[in-house]
């Protein structure tokens, strides 16, 4: 074996290897069994709702940045340990390789061809040591359960690739394909565990909610739309109201729309907005009748993190309710009240 490999970071002997392999494993198990559960009955016990809908604890915000703190101090901790142990306890190596082995650990086994245990023990801790990237990853940033399949295995994939890289510019550890592999693939057991450990704790009715999709997908497979389902997605809300310069004032100047086209068909009082901010777009038949009683109307806004936005509403002075739980899918929801009592509903993802 190359010289400065990850195994050759301690003195190189079965008991030092066996350490290595059985606290890789142990922490990684630990990490995946006991975080959530220990997680979720210091939460219930505080009153932290973990499931995106409303806390309930009279301190909650407090326990929340606290709760958060911790797991991203650990998380920040297991980052320079992984930087410490590929990178800064290493030494310039006058030996350097650049390694393209790829897949060849295992085809050359299935070959019969012997290879020193240390190749597979090195592969195995390359695997272990980013399982804690791939599980917290998704467990700590909403941005990645959002897509926890594709971003967290992307990051993973990428940070291992630049962890290569810098090895390869400082001449630290070895370059190595394998290393790529396994440093991913550790990634993807981590959001595996995730999702059989800490999503199905904090989500108890996600048997329920996959046999539905189940049902849903045999049923859907005749519906028109199903081979269209992947790329649509809403555009654009249609309303009424009776008055346009209340409809400029909210959309425009406090909810900062952009009013992208504005309408006067011939021979009629009525006119029409459409307001855009980002890819959503709000259409908006104003019949200029001042009288008028408009039946109710909703539409519905998402966004990752509502906090921001209801800071800003508090600053804006602008009315609204305060976080309340929607019941479909437990997650936050504010609600502002627009002209004509059009309600707006805020849902966080």
């Amino acid at each position: 074996m190359e010289l400065n490999s990850f195994y050759d970071l301690y003195a190189n002997n079965w008991m030092t290897n066996w350490v290595l392999t059985s606290a890789a494993t142990v922490i990684a198990l630990l990490l995946a069994m006991l975080l959530p559960i220990v997680d979720y009955n210091v939460c219930e016990k505080i009153g932290l709702n973990l499931q995106g809908g409303v806390s309930k604890g009279r301190r909650y915000k407090l326990f929340r940045w606290i709760r958060r703190g911790i797991l991203f101090t650990a998380f920040c901790v297991y980052i320079f340990l992984l930087i410490f142990l590929v990178l800064l306890v290493r030494k310039e190596n006058p030996d350097y390789l650049v390694r393209n082995a790829g897949f060849s650990l295992f085809t050359m086994t299935a070959k019969g061809i012997h290879l020193p245990p240390e190749e597979f023990i090195e592969f195995y801790l390359n695997v272990m040591i980013f399982i804690p990237m791939g599980y917290m990853l998704p467990y700590l940033f909403r941005w990645f359960r959002v897509h926890t399949l594709r971003r967290p295995l992307l990051i993973c994939f990428l940070a291992s690739v630049c962890i290569e890289n810098i090895q390869l510019i400082t001449k630290r550890g070895s370059y190595d394909t394998a290393d790529v592999i396994s440093n991913t693939l550790g990634g993807a057991i981590g959001v595996v565990l995730f999702m059989m450990r800490a999503y199905t704790l904090t989500n108890p009715e996600w048997k329920k909610d996959y046999r539905n999709y189940h049902r849903w997908k045999k049923l859907a497979k005749n519906g028109i739309m199903y081979p269209f389902a992947r790329k649509l997605n809403v555009r654009r809300v249609t309303i009424k109201a009776t008055d346009e310069e209340e409809v400029w004032k909210f959309y425009a100047k406090e909810l900062g729309f952009q009013l992208t086209k504005f309408l006067v068909p011939e021979d009629s009082k009525e006119c029409r907005f459409l307001f855009s901010l980002g890819r959503t777009q709000i259409e908006i038949i104003c019949l200029n009748e001042k009288n008028l009683k408009l039946p109710k109307q909703a539409f519905t806004l998402s966004y990752e993190n509502l906090d921001t936005i209801k800071t800003k509403l508090k600053n804006e002075d602008l009315p609204f309710e305060d976080f309340t739980t929607d019941p479909f899918t437990n997650h936050r929801m504010l609600k502002i009240i627009g002209p004509d009592e059009v309600e707006i509903t805020l849902l966080e993802l």
